[in-house]
């Protein structure tokens, strides 16, 4: 009987726990109002030339490459 209320007051604590936790994160970053992501990079220079070529040739009015740990996202809009 011991093991068992032991065992019941161990998982009461962990999801206790978890949720305190929880409440700290915050939620995922949204796409940008109107924003169209086109592409993930590698590279800056890689995401910023198609952005550029996407622009020039009129497929979008507006670009930017956003950084988010070692990805580049390109993000476009047309407007």
């Amino acid at each position: 009987m011991r093991g068992r209320r032991l065992a019941t007051l161990a998982v009461a604590a962990t999801l206790a726990l978890g949720g305190i936790v929880g409440l700290g994160a915050t939620p995922a970053a949204a796409d940008p109002p109107g924003g169209v992501l086109r592409g993930v990079y590698f590279d800056y220079s890689f995401c910023n030339n198609y952005g550029f070529e996407g622009a020039a040739a009129g497929s979008w009015d507006w670009y930017y490459c956003e950084q988010r740990y070692s990805y580049w996202f390109l993000w476009t809009f047309t407007y």
